[in-house]
């Protein structure tokens, strides 16, 4: 056996142990259940893995208390430790603020609100407010975005003192309007710092629509933001008319969270 096999093995692992997290934290419990929770074969079914493979993971996560299950229903839930390390991460770059201006901006235009920043490259929701409205377009907390085929990944390429088009290895194209070429998006980037916010009109999945806007510091010179926040919905109803009055309600929204005093450079 090779000395890299067992740290292969343990970070494939976790993959998958983090994979189960954010099925627990994003998909909605079973359309006929009366109690809370998700069945095992949900959540296999959800993270492609077997029944059996899923069941040995999860009660890994059960018994270090990040997931727990119902005695009488046998549905999983989140544990006790998922709520304290999010709350810690929240407290600590200070997002607990944030959620009630999601909230706002969502009852204020009737879509889903999100909240994304950009690390190590990458940009990750951390915190969102889906729409009551049975059609409707959500980001779940933890995904990872399409930097060049969304709203809040423009938005944090234009904006951020690391984002920059040309260092996306691949501009993978996902639907009829997604920009596949450094040279259209460098172009569309310099658009969106001159007019401080993005649309994204079915670039990532067709018939899915947002936009977006930088959390740009009150009293700062330099224009640089790791944060984005965003509006997402169907095309339907978000139309580019319609993104374009949502503008202002969104810098606004932004303009709260700055005032929250979040590090934004």
């Amino acid at each position: 056996m090779t000395s890299d096999a067992q740290p292969s093995s343990g970070v494939h692992s976790i993959e998958r142990a983090v994979s189960i997290l954010r099925v627990l934290a994003d998909t909605p419990a079973d359309a006929d259940a009366t109690h809370p929770g998700l069945a095992l074969k949900t959540i296999a079914q959800e993270v492609h893995l077997s029944p059996s493979t899923t069941h040995r993971i999860i009660r890994t996560l059960v018994d270090t208390h990040l997931v727990t299950q119902d005695p009488v229903t046998e549905r999983y839930q989140l544990g006790p430790l998922s709520g304290v390390l999010g709350r810690k991460y929240l407290s600590s770059i200070g997002l607990e603020s944030v959620q009630p201006i999601l909230q706002r901006l969502c009852a204020a235009t009737g879509e889903s609100t999100s909240f994304a920043v950009l690390h190590n490259g990458t940009a990750h929701v951390v915190a969102q407010k889906h729409s009551s409205q049975a059609l409707r377009v959500d980001h779940l907390s933890g995904s990872e975005l399409s930097l060049h085929a969304s709203a809040m990944g423009k938005v944090l390429l234009a904006f951020s003192a690391e984002g920059k088009p040309q260092a996306i290895q691949q501009l993978e194209k996902y639907t009829e309007n997604t920009i596949t070429s450094v040279k259209d998006l460098t172009a569309h980037i310099e658009q969106v710092k001159t007019q401080k916010f993005a649309m994204n009109t079915g670039e990532r999945y067709d018939g899915a629509n947002g936009i977006a806007v930088p959390v740009l510091a009150l009293e700062q010179s330099a224009q640089y933001s790791n944060y984005a926040l965003g509006i997402q919905g169907p095309s339907i109803r978000l139309t580019p008319q319609r993104m374009h009055e949502l503008v202002d309600a969104c810098t606004k929204a932004a303009a709260e969270i700055a005032a929250l005093g979040l590090s934004v450079v």
